[in-house]
């Protein structure tokens, strides 16, 4: 979910083919000037954290929560699009400049292992009384199950897609049900789940974020379990994350990342505030010692950085590296792009001194700016349209055009793999031969150094490039790298005649290009929701996705449009394996 700093939540009352893609695209140049010279490249700024703790308040058991399901309210809920800063006099001519223009490349790809639906829309409104859209996912995959969590529903399932437990209400299964009671009352909000499972230490780890409009409250509720996830116990905990004393606060959690290492579990809301007009704290980090919550301690510290920016620009969309074998530091990137329109620059943050916070200990926190390739707000995805009965007869207007919202260029979930760091962003493309821009992905990799404790200034881009694909929009990348150097990315395409569906991409160890774009799910029907909002499709809020820790494969999980009948959030989710 992503809120806008002037309205929270926009609710309306209502009623309870195979697309052939054959070629990616990629280039190696940077483009254009970067969009501020407020902070120089290689500078290093340092940031304070402070102390507080969190509070174990129980157990839960998958198996054991009911699936019954929840009654009908007669509701559907979709929520606006994150506010941002105007562009501040930037022209459109200005962000056209700037925007990539990419060139094409085909090799192969790597090969679909398992495929298989996740939770849908029917599904979350069977379990929390209402539709709701866009779809918030996450998976988490250890050596039997895969769990996947979308927007307030839970469900677990064997590798081959057999279902073993749920779908579950997410508040049931975080003893949090008036949470979901408030959500449909609008006097709160539960939201944007994230699952993880650490090979390292055999643990899963599962989150939402809360807030209470009435009692100016929030919480990030934690989930742990060590065994057997569906038939063992996780232990739940809750960490305030009202952060009173921050300015406007009573403070709002949204969009909470969740990163773990090989020491801590990081959780990092995006800060709005509740007061006022609404205004915008920025990314927060939030720091808790994976063994205490390992452990079971009832009341394990928490360490906390607010207040943070870089080159003169609020963090936005911070995210924390997943660590895949021995990290000196636990790194965090953003994308830089204060105007909400072009930019070349991103941040790096490292944080060091982490093994001691079970002891009161803060880490050290640094970050630099380094240039990369060029980047620009993605644009509307077209999408086909249809006449939807249901709406319809409320009295919506039948539809002549639609579009899918582009959101923004912020990063995608950050890996880091063999000393590497790897993300990817929307960004606005220009394809030779088409005749409009288009909405593709920009990818990175990373090298990450430090100096004597702190990230140094020499850290820099190894490599990077573009995916494009013409007469199609490419939304919600996910990255991933295996062990192995198989570097795939997941996400979801869409065009005027193309039904939005679930696709990835490979580059292959030892090659420098990505293979040909694979659909790994068909669109079949247009997006429901597009009546009830006057012509705009909510999309996102992100796909996901987790090594397999056989080492041999990995996961994604991303949305599409199935025909599954429902007549108003009819979104679905794929989850698929493919061959690392």
């Amino acid at each position: 979910m992503r809120f806008s700093s002037r309205s929270k939540v926009s609710v309306i009352v209502s009623l309870a083919a195979v697309v052939a893609i054959v070629a990616g695209f990629a280039v190696y140049a940077t483009f254009g000037k970067s969009a501020s010279s407020a902070h120089a490249a290689g500078s290093v700024s340092s940031f304070t954290g402070s102390l507080s703790k969190a509070k174990m308040t129980g157990t839960v058991a998958v198996s054991s929560l009911p699936t019954t399901g929840a009654t009908a309210t007669g509701k559907y809920l979709k929520f606006s699009d994150h506010g941002r800063p105007s562009a501040n006099g930037v022209t459109s001519a200005a962000v056209a400049a700037h925007r990539p223009s990419v060139t094409t490349s085909t090799l192969t790809a790597g090969s679909m292992l398992h495929n298989f639906d996740g939770v849908n829309a029917i599904q979350n409104a069977q379990q929390n009384g209402f539709d709701v859209e866009p779809p918030d996912e996450s998976i988490a995959v250890g050596s039997t199950y895969v769990i996947n969590d979308v927007n307030l529903t839970i469900a677990a399932y064997k590798k081959n897609g057999q279902l073993v437990a749920g779908p579950v209400s997410i508040g049931l299964f975080f003893n949090d049900a008036a949470a979901i009671q408030g959500f449909l009352n609008g006097t709160g909000v539960i939201s944007d789940p994230r699952a993880y499972y650490d090979s390292a230490s055999h643990t899963w780890f599962e989150l939402v974020w809360v807030t209470d409009y009435v009692g100016g409250t929030s919480h990030i509720d934690l989930a742990v379990n060590s065994g057997d996830p569906v038939y063992g116990s996780w232990n739940i905990y809750r960490i305030d994350v009202t952060d009173a004393n921050a300015a406007g606060c009573p403070c709002l959690p949204d969009f909470t990342i969740l990163g773990v290492d090989q020491y801590n579990v990081y959780l990092l809301p995006n800060e709005f505030q509740l007061s006022g007009a609404g205004g915008f704290n920025g990314s927060q980090i939030y720091v808790v010692s994976k063994a205490d919550l390992i452990n079971g301690n009832p009341t394990p510290n928490v360490v906390h950085f607010g207040g943070l920016s870089l080159a003169g620009v609020i963090a936005y969309h911070l995210q924390p590296a997943n660590e895949h074998g021995s990290a000196p530091a636990e790194y965090f990137m953003n994308s830089l792009d204060p105007n909400n329109t072009f930019d070349n620059r991103l941040g790096v943050w490292a944080m060091t001194n982490r093994a001691k916070v079970s002891q009161g200990v803060i880490p050290n926190l640094t970050a630099t700016v380094i240039n990369s390739e060029a980047y620009s707000m993605p644009q509307n995805a077209q999408t086909p349209v249809g006449f939807n009965s249901g709406l319809a007869s409320l009295g919506f207007p039948a539809q002549t055009s639609g579009f899918i919202t582009g959101d923004f260029d912020a990063l995608s979930e950050l890996t880091y793999i063999n000393g590497h760091l790897y993300t990817a962003l929307n960004t606005s493309v220009n394809i030779p031969g088409d005749t409009v821009a288009r909405d593709g992905i920009a990818w990175f990799d990373v090298t990450p150094k430090l100096s004597g404790g702190t990230i140094s200034g020499s850290t820099s881009v190894y490599a990077q490039g573009y995916i494009a694909k013409q007469g199609l929009y490419l939304l919600y990348p996910h990255v991933e790298v295996s062990m192995s150097g198989t570097f795939a990315i997941t996400f979801s395409y869409t065009g005027a005649s193309t039904y939005p569906s679930a696709a990835y991409i490979v580059r292959q160890p030892g090659n420098k290009n990505f293979g040909p774009v694979h659909t790994a799910a068909s669109g079949a029907a247009p997006d429901n929701g597009f009546t009830a909002v006057g012509g705009a499709g909510r999309w996102g809020d992100y796909s996901a996705g987790q090594l397999d820790p056989s080492g041999s494969g990995i996961w994604f999980a991303t949305q599409y449009i199935p025909n599954n009948g429902d007549q108003f959030a009819n979104w679905g989710n794929r989850i698929f394996e493919i061959q690392g």
